[in-house]
């Protein structure tokens, strides 16, 4: 990947890295066991509250600092009058895993060395090396007697790029003379747990390599492999860097072990399981229930990624607790870009551990309402997708299939939103549609597939709207064929509506009684109680894909080059109404899952441009904006003031309620934490991005 992503990251505070926003991240003696606070006291900070710092703590934490331990270990002895080069204790690989994450010497006593057995931890030694090219792995057996690979600990060789010959050959930490029972908090160890019953093993049957295409490889050239297109279907499996081929299969439990995790990791991701879905990360479709089950077993792997995903938990769980802090999330945040940017420095990043970490974070940023900053995390998630995946093995697994289905959301969204091409072709979108519809054809039976199948078509349509967007937008296409493509795509949209598998629409399954009915207000401006809205499991799909259709239509049609804004209210009024409806509905359903306002937050915000300006319109919408901040998704400044100009209230700048209700002083507190994320200069593209303005130029405000 190229320095830009880790400038990046580096750039995202104004410095050459996160601050620490918790005591353990200064004090690295903690212990890994011990429970952070829900909430840490912020100490004063001496610098100005802006973009430029996340204000915690005094200093700015640079990452790319000069490496004092080595410095210290070499001066040492100098002052002995020793060899100058000599360093005082050599990087060995013969160590256990548990001291080398710890970052302490391990005096190597087998099966039990001193501190684990002190410590009453798990020890857990590497095999013995083999070749020089296996640096940084270690063989193990698996129980069929196949050899496999553990990735060693991040940690083990953290900032020793400058060392590149010796770390070639030697990996362990040297001795910090620790005290037994202090632990560094930072380093905790989560991915070497070899020996547990649960862990990770590797399939080594070759079978999900890359397909038939010419694809750049890591040293810049092209290579063509061979095609897999028959291969077996698979879920619980993921491509490892530079084994691409070569997938991980979770245990048959299906739960990989967390006690070796601090309490607050676990508490967390206890959470995250019982709480949070794929429609946290507006994704109506997760048929291989990859986010509950999958997500958090392969975070565990990985330390980046577990500390974006307890981020996002701990996000979540903050906003429900009154006297929640934002360092209470930002914290594991933080440490998750800090530690991608160690692994950016050792070029270790063409792996889905840290494709997941990256969309993981840009996930967030989409919660902070930052697209600007998302769009940054969707250019590196771009480089690593079409570097370990194809078009084709990327549908050969369900984490390929999750990872390319949560990208090309994002890659969409910012192209519609943006008016600019995609990053990825319509290739990877037309795979998408014919692997599902080969399933159908496999599987007749199967709900799954014909629900994979309406959402892939629907988002290869917005594909190709957003292609048209961006060719008109730069000129690159004449005024009469911009129209004929546009009334193409507007007969693609209304082909796929009337194309639905009967399976899909059976009424039996429409919600028809109301018990949780309440009578309506006068300034209700919907009816969410009329039957045929809603579709009860296992058809709720069918619902969410519906009310996306009806926002893509009017996002569509609001494009047109022949309807005025006034035909466009007469003509968009009908689907802005319905997606209201839906909306509604859903928030009074007590069966609705979690998660499911928050994936309808898009449909809802574009649909609310095209309701009638008037007052008890407004306030309906403006009570809606406010629930979905309450669940956590920001709306950025500049589009709440475009808002406020339609609404012909100033104030919902600063809250959409009047007297501040439901404006809770943690809300407040991300609010102007995302604003000022948010204040920073962008450029044209960026601003057309955040703002929308294509769609708000289209409005008649006042």
């Amino acid at each position: 990947m190229g320095d830009y992503y880790r400038q990046f990251l580096s750039t995202m505070t104004g410095g050459e890295g996160y601050l620490p926003t918790s005591p353990d991240e200064l004090n690295p003696g903690l212990m890994p066991g011990a429970v952070l606070p829900m909430s840490t006291p912020p100490i004063p900070s001496p610098y100005p509250s802006t973009i430029e710092y996340f204000a915690a703590y005094a200093e700015p934490a640079v990452v790319n600092a000069p490496k004092a331990g080595k410095s210290r270990r070499r001066s040492t002895a100098n002052q002995g009058g020793g060899n100058p080069d000599q360093v005082k204790h050599r990087r060995t690989r013969s160590g256990c895993y548990t001291c080398r994450s710890r970052r302490v010497k391990c005096d190597e006593t087998r099966p039990i060395c001193d501190r684990c057995r002190k410590g009453n931890r798990e020890c857990a030694y590497p095999e013995p090396p083999g070749s020089k090219g296996n640096f940084g792995r270690s063989a193990i057996k698996s129980k069929d007697g196949s050899s496999i690979q553990c990735i060693s600990p991040t940690s083990s060789n953290e900032g020793e790029e400058d060392d590149t010959e010796q770390d070639a050959r030697l990996e362990t930490i040297p001795d910090d003379d620790e005290p037994d029972g202090l632990l560094r908090r930072e380093s905790m160890s989560v991915l070497p747990q070899v020996r547990r019953a649960s862990a990770v093993s590797l399939n080594t049957t070759p079978g999900g390599g890359r397909q038939n295409s010419e694809t750049p490889s890591q040293d810049g050239t092209k290579s063509v492999s061979p095609s897999n297109s028959n291969s077996t279907v698979t879920t619980g499996s993921l491509t490892l860097a530079g084994h691409t081929g070569q997938e991980a299969t979770l245990p048959p439990s299906g739960t990989a072990d967390q006690t070796h995790l601090p309490p607050d990791f676990q508490n967390y991701l206890q959470f995250f399981k019982k709480n949070m879905t794929n429609y946290h990360y507006g994704l109506a479709v997760d048929e291989d229930d990859f986010f509950n089950s999958e997500l958090p077993n392969v975070a565990i792997q990985f330390e980046p990624l577990l500390n974006a995903l307890v981020g996002f938990a701990a996000y979540h769980v903050t906003l429900r607790n009154p006297n929640g802090k934002l360092q209470d999330f930002l914290q594991y945040y933080n440490r998750s870009v800090t530690q991608l940017l160690r692994l950016l420095k050792r070029k270790e990043t063409h792996n889905v551990h840290v494709l997941l970490t990256i969309l993981q974070l840009a996930t967030i940023e989409e919660y902070l309402g930052d697209w600007v900053n998302l769009m940054g995390h969707q250019k590196a998630a771009f480089e690593i997708l079409t570097r370990i995946y194809t078009p084709q093995t990327a549908m050969q697994s369900s984490i390929g299939r999750m990872c390319l289905s949560w990208y090309a959301r994002f890659d969409n969204i910012i192209a519609l939103m943006g008016r600019f091409p995609t990053e990825i072709s319509r290739e990877w979108f037309t795979t998408m549609v014919a692997f599902y519809q080969s399933q159908m054809t496999s599987n007749p039976t199967e709900l799954r597939w014909k629900i994979e199948d309406r959402s892939a078509r629907l988002r290869l349509i917005s594909y190709d709207m957003s292609t048209l967007y961006a060719r008109g937008s730069r000129q690159q296409i004449e005024p009469t064929d911009y129209a004929y493509e546009h009334n193409y795509l507007t007969a693609q949209l209304e082909e796929w509506k009337g194309s639905w598998d009967p399976v899909l629409c059976d009424p039996k399954h429409l919600v028809t009684d109301f018990p949780w009915r309440r009578l309506l207000d006068p300034n209700d401006i919907v009816d969410p109680y009329r039957p045929g809205l809603l579709y009860d499991h296992p058809l709720f799909n069918s619902t969410i894909i519906t009310m996306e259709w009806h926002s893509i239509v009017i996002m569509h049609k609001s494009q047109s080059p022949d309807l005025s804004p006034e035909q466009l209210f007469a003509e968009l009024g009908g689907h802005a109404f319905t997606v209201c409806e839906l909306f509604e509905c859903m928030e009074h359903w007590p069966e609705l899952p979690a998660g499911t306002l928050i994936a309808m937050q898009p449909c809802l915000a574009i649909a609310g441009l095209f309701l009638p300006h008037q007052p008890n319109h407004n306030m309906w919408l403006r009570q809606k904006f406010a629930i979905l901040e309450a669940q956590g998704h920001i709306n950025p400044v500049t589009r709440r003031t475009k808002m406020a100009e339609i609404f012909g209230d100033p104030s919902c700048v600063h809250w959409w309620l009047p007297n501040d209700q439901g404006f809770t002083p943690i809300l407040q507190s991300i609010r102007s934490f995302a604003d000022e994320r948010n204040a920073r200069a962008v450029n044209s593209q960026q601003v057309n991005l955040r703002e929308v303005k294509h769609l708000f130029d289209k409005l008649i405000l006042g």
